[in-house]
């Protein structure tokens, strides 16, 4: 009779132990990193608007002077990007709205201007001018037009030229003739584009609040060659066969000049990517020799340079908000014509002494408009709005 107790409380036993490893397994385990990037990914297609606030930096070192004894202590030399930005993708017009702010960039101008011959006092009141403009904007995009402020006035501009001319091809996606939809669409499927496809070395760091927000902290490695190869083919399948074929033919040398690239993100319970950051190291003498390969030029004045690293860190908050996004108010002016006639940026920093400095005003009208239409009032660095930074 013992006997038969015992085995049927062992029976229960291990009834219950095997619920609850059953119950485990269905319902608290978590997932891999490489699964929980992956459905990150696929959870991103519903994101329709966000606030994102990113900080980028580049840091060069090394001997300047191997490039021209002009430019001896130049280096080493540090360029911040930061500010924020809302976008509402809610139509095949993309809307948005932020701020730029750049660190460290009177100190290119004033190298740049002094390898050409010095800084007279002509130069130096046109790159402080120049600076004091580019070191904090605003910009609006809106309608397949750029709207930038700069040194209190508002410039309007075609938002694909302006989108070619400072990287920004994929926020103006609506005046491109490439098919950016299928581009988005394929990035986001894991079987495309996924963790396992592009990430090595992928692991978990632990967990880690971001603005409030318990995430899961994850850290990879990129393995370019398959990064390439897979954009390429979503390229050839989005109907651009030129670039696939360009980034193909590409991917050796482009290997050669990345020695190090990492991605870490943070991840909310709900899947939603809350952070990610960006780190890579180039190797200057795979990009010097590169670059003397495809002009014929003589890039051994590269030398001098030891190092160049880039970071980016993009947090993105406000995921399927309301954005209130709209055109400037006041006076806008044409960005064409900021730099008209003979004073463009080129004879600014070449020293030029034809006068045209003194024609030249960031102002447009020599006043500085107290314009808020259309502002970010999370990402706006002006006087009437709340810094970020």
């Amino acid at each position: 009779m013992k006997k038969v107790v015992a085995l049927a409380l062992g029976a229960v036993l291990m009834a219950a132990l095997l619920f609850s490893m059953l119950a485990a397994v269905g319902c608290g385990s978590k997932e891999s990193p490489a699964e929980l990037i992956d459905k990150s990914m696929q959870k991103s297609k519903d994101n329709k608007t966000m606030h994102v606030d990113y900080d980028v930096k580049l840091d060069i070192k090394g001997d300047a002077s191997a490039l021209g004894p002009e430019l001896e202590g130049m280096l080493p030399f540090s360029l911040g990007i930061k500010g924020g930005v809302d976008i509402d993708d809610r139509s095949d017009k993309t809307k948005a709205q932020g701020n730029i702010k750049f660190e460290g960039l009177d100190k290119v101008f004033q190298g740049l201007a002094g390898a050409q011959g010095g800084l007279d006092a002509q130069t130096t009141r046109g790159i402080d001018m120049i600076g004091s403009s580019l070191s904090d904007m605003e910009f609006i995009l809106l309608d397949e037009k750029m709207y930038i402020k700069m040194g209190g006035s508002w410039y309007e501009t075609d938002a694909a030229s302006a989108g070619s001319a400072t990287g920004m091809g994929g926020l103006t996606s609506g005046t491109s003739d490439l098919d950016q939809n299928c581009i988005r669409s394929a990035v986001q499927d894991p079987n495309k584009f996924g963790a396992g496809k592009i990430m090595i070395d992928i692991q978990e760091v632990g967990e880690e609040k971001i603005n409030g927000t318990d995430t899961r902290h994850l850290k990879a490695n990129l393995d370019l060659d398959k990064t390439l190869t897979e954009m390429a083919n979503i390229l050839r399948d989005c109907g651009d066969a030129e670039s696939a074929g360009g980034l193909e033919a590409g991917k050796s040398e482009l290997n050669k000049m990345f020695k190090s690239k990492s991605i870490e993100m943070w991840i909310d319970k709900d899947a939603n990517l809350v952070q990610v950051k960006v780190d890579i190291e180039l190797d200057p003498a795979a990009i010097s020799e590169t670059a003397g390969a495809l002009s014929g030029a003589d890039t051994s004045s590269a030398s001098g340079l030891e190092s160049i690293a880039i970071s980016m860190k993009l947090t993105i908050s406000d995921i399927n908000k309301d954005m209130n996004i709209s055109k400037p108010e006041g006076n806008i002016l044409k960005l064409e014509d900021l730099f008209g006639g003979s004073s463009g940026l080129g004879s600014i920093l070449g020293g030029s002494s034809s006068g045209s400095l003194d024609e030249f005003d960031m102002g447009g009208d020599g006043t500085s408009t107290s314009t808020t239409g259309g502002t970010s009032t999370r990402s706006s660095t002006s006087s009437q709005n709340t810094s970020s930074y």
